[in-house]
């Protein structure tokens, strides 16, 4: 790290035909004693006592000038030119040549990020300059949760932190909120990954001294309730077994009426007549008796003639069925297990739920989990009655979103897209915030990071970022992405004029 004093010239501006300065950006020759790099905010004086605020964007070495930098302006501060009258009005004039450069002071980077006063600031993350200046920046928690903007996706190549980065925001968010309106629902996909969010690990040197300037005491989950699916034995499936778990599973009373989520897109046309029939006529009559398992729905044939246009229909859908009750997770009784809806009916301002769907061998089942989960979030919103605790923010975190809500193309979504999709849509105006990751945004439904308001992004290849979701981004930032070390992040958020680049602090559980 260089050691600069804060008003140290870094350079002078530039102003040709080849380094053309306008109201949104300028050109600077750096020292050759100077070390800079894209990301960092500069500072020049400009005309009528204000200042200029901008971040680097790309670095040229050029014959006349040694090294150039690119500048995006961010901002004018100070007082503006005065017209007859006295009157201030902004200045917008283009930066001219040879005007003094230096490193923008903390003050002036916060001006530049343009964040109005908040009244609930949740800490972001950390920039970094390269003169060692660090500036926390905070987001009002409306920018997160909605009703500005809502949802949050990550994308990197696997090993970058992306993952980590989200379970500090979560954990950011859930320490200031969540005892009094807020409850965190996360999905555990890898291993034993997100089983130990409430056991605690030393926390090293450098992340407490982020976490200081940040005014965080960030500590592991508490109230955490870990649901792990059965297995064939009727002990949980799971790669750990933490001691405040439980065991889950689905009778068919508990899903008669999402029978859909079990269908892949490509077969639930065909069969749609035969589960909206078993929804519409619950419980089924099968004589004397009633269809109450999973084991009679197998044996039930007194479908309406009509619905079933050809006999392969219902052999396909008994098939389907029949694979998925060969699964330990689909029985006819529960004797020691729960059903993942009636947990959430009862969530509370503060809980923290861990749905564990890691060791679940197939996509389908894995999906179902995620999708009734979805639906069931959707009931307590419509069933609760007046003077019930419900939390106001329901946050949501699903890794590897990609295989629940992949890109189809022409295909018909699935019914676990379809669900998932819905949450991100009313998600905003009810409070049901999706937190969401993937390595690589070119395979998820582009309808997601289309309603998706923050996006995070870790190293990447340029073949990736070529793609359409990555359009919000200039080519600029795009090579800059390319080129991020571990634990470097691009955040791009409405609230900010350029994407910046930001750190955090390491998450103090154990995973």
């Amino acid at each position: 790290m260089q050691e600069l004093a804060k008003q140290e010239e870094i350079g002078r501006t530039l102003a040709s035909e080849k380094f053309p300065n306008n109201m949104d950006g300028f050109w600077f020759s750096i020292r050759p004693d100077i070390v800079t790099n894209p990301f960092d905010f500069v500072t020049v004086k400009h005309i009528f006592d204000t200042k200029t605020v901008g971040m680097i964007k790309e670095l040229q070495a050029v014959d006349e000038a040694g090294v150039a930098a690119r500048v995006v302006v961010m901002t004018n501060t100070g007082v503006g030119s005065k017209l007859g009258g006295g009157k201030n009005i902004p200045v917008s004039m283009p930066v001219g040549a040879n005007k003094p450069v230096r490193f923008a002071t903390e003050k002036e980077v916060v001006l530049a990020l343009g964040i109005p006063e908040m009244e609930k600031p949740v800490p972001a993350g950390v920039i970094e300059m390269t003169n060692g200046l660090r500036v926390p920046v905070s987001l009002d928690i409306s920018y997160l949760l909605g009703p500005d903007t809502a949802h949050v996706n990550a994308a990197g190549i696997s090993g970058n932190l992306k993952t980590s980065y989200l379970f500090f925001l979560l954990q950011s968010v859930y320490q200031q909120f969540a005892k009094d309106n807020m409850a965190i629902i996360i999905f555990n996909t890898k291993e034993d990954d997100l089983l130990h969010i409430d056991e605690e690990r030393k926390a090293k040197k450098a992340t407490k001294k982020m976490l200081d300037l940040l005014d965080l005491d960030l500590k592991p989950f508490d109230n955490v309730t870990y649901f792990l699916p059965r297995g064939s034995d009727g002990k949980p499936n799971s790669a750990f077994v933490p001691k405040n778990a439980k065991t889950y599973s689905f009778e068919l009373e508990d899903v008669y009426d999402r029978l859909d989520l079990l269908f892949s897109g490509s077969y639930e046309d065909s069969v749609s007549p035969m589960l909206n029939h078993v929804y519409e006529a619950w419980p089924l009559a099968a004589g004397n008796e009633r269809v109450r398992t999973w084991t009679d729905l197998l044996e039930f044939r007194g479908y309406p003639r009509e619905i079933i246009a050809h006999k392969s229909t219902l052999l396909h859908f008994l098939g389907h069925i029949q694979r998925f009750r060969r699964s330990p997770l689909f029985i006819d009784k529960k004797k020691s297990s729960t059903y993942i809806g009636k947990e959430i009916s009862k969530i509370k301002p503060g809980d923290v739920f861990v749905i564990d769907i890691a060791m679940i061998p197939t996509v389908e089942e894995q999906g179902f989990v995620v999708g009734d989960t979805m639906k069931s979030i959707d009931e307590l919103y419509a069933a609760r009655q007046a003077g019930e605790k419900r939390p106001q923010y329901i946050l949501i975190f699903i890794d590897e979103i990609n295989r629940f809500v992949p890109r189809s193309g022409d295909r018909k979504k699935s019914a676990v897209a379809e669900q998932v999709m819905r949450t991100v849509i009313t998600g905003r105006s009810r409070g049901t915030i999706l937190f969401s990751a993937q390595q690589f945004k070119s395979t998820v439904d582009p309808a997601l990071h289309e309603g998706t308001g923050m996006h995070i992004m870790a190293k990447l290849g340029q073949s990736e970022l070529s793609s359409p979701p990555y359009s919000m981004l200039d080519e600029s930032t795009k090579m800059n992405i390319v080129r991020l070390n571990r634990g470097e992040l691009v955040m791009v958020h409405p609230a900010f004029r350029h994407p910046i680049k930001i750190m955090f602090p390491k998450a103090p559980f154990k995973g």
